[in-house]
């Protein structure tokens, strides 16, 4: 099968798991009887009793299977595992491309912010008028972006457009990863 589909059988499996413990916990795991001690034939029988409310399975089958599920979700991710390192290379790779598009939107953010030049009113403290008052003045400031071109080899939107090419393709080669790779795993029988 391949990693999508082992990957969707796993999921089902600890449905399954979570479905089956908790049908065990609405089961009583007390065998009460009034009036008398039960022989060893009577508790076997009540033992094996099929209870509807573990979908027809005694508690020890139900139990058993519940255990049987966990040991073949522990193989199944093990056999996940086993054939997914491409995969997890390539979910490091779309992390750090996200990491990077990211910062680039907030870059670009600061950048849209950035007016080319603006005025400053400042105050000379060496000089004033007559009546003492310190003589006010404007300034033109002007203004840059922190980072040119030259700092990552393209302008911000250009970097943008790029970073954002190369997480469709890095999406692309992980969906066609899990959809090709081959995970080496047999379902148990009457385990869903």
């Amino acid at each position: 099968m391949n990693i999508q589909k082992a990957m969707r059988v796993r999921s089902e499996l600890k449905v399954a798991a979570s479905k089956l413990s908790n049908m065990l916990e609405d089961v009583p795991y007390v065998l009460s009887f009034e009036g008398a001690a039960a022989d060893e034939s009577a508790l076997a029988q009540k033992r094996c009793e099929k209870l509807k409310k573990l979908d027809g399975l005694a508690y020890a089958e139900a139990v058993r299977k519940l255990f049987a599920i966990t040991d073949a979700c522990l193989s199944l991710n093990m056999a996940i595992e086993s054939c997914n390192q491409r995969g997890h290379e390539l979910l490091f790779k779309e992390t750090a491309v996200k990491s990077k598009l990211l910062y680039v939107e907030r870059l670009l953010e600061k950048e849209r912010q950035v007016a080319a030049t603006s005025t400053e009113n400042r105050i000379d403290y060496e000089t004033s008028d007559n009546k003492g008052n310190f003589r006010r003045y404007d300034v033109t400031i002007y203004n840059y972006p922190m980072l040119d071109e030259s700092a990552l080899g393209m302008s911000l939107v250009q970097l943008k457009k790029s970073l954002t090419k190369e997480l469709e393709a890095v999406r692309d080669e992980i969906s066609a990863f899990n959809a090709t790779q081959k995970v080496d795993w047999e379902m148990p029988e009457d385990l869903l």
